[in-house]
């Protein structure tokens, strides 16, 4: 069956962006608080390194989601993408 496009590429942009922004503004929160982000939550893993393991994810799994609704948008590559699947150089 066919999946529907995407309603706007600007609109999967901005919730991209969002997404990785929250979190970010999180950790340089935890940046300027020493003793915040020094707390224990298991062992040797303080809340600031959790808290930065856990934004690594959150980007991985927006970029994912985003390259794969982009990617089903039916709208055509860019020239550097469109070089790059096709073997071209940099």
């Amino acid at each position: 069956m066919h999946s529907a496009p995407s309603p706007s590429p600007s609109r999967d942009l901005r919730v991209l962006v969002t997404v990785n922004a929250l979190p970010l503004a999180v950790g340089v929160l935890l940046s300027c608080s020493t003793p915040l982000g020094a707390i224990s939550l298991y062992g040797r893993l303080t809340l600031a390194l959790g808290w930065a393991l856990a934004q690594l994810v959150v980007l991985v799994g927006a970029a994912w989601w985003y390259e794969s609704r982009s990617a089903s948008s039916g709208e055509p590559a860019s020239a550097t993408t469109a070089a790059s699947s096709a073997g071209g150089t940099w």
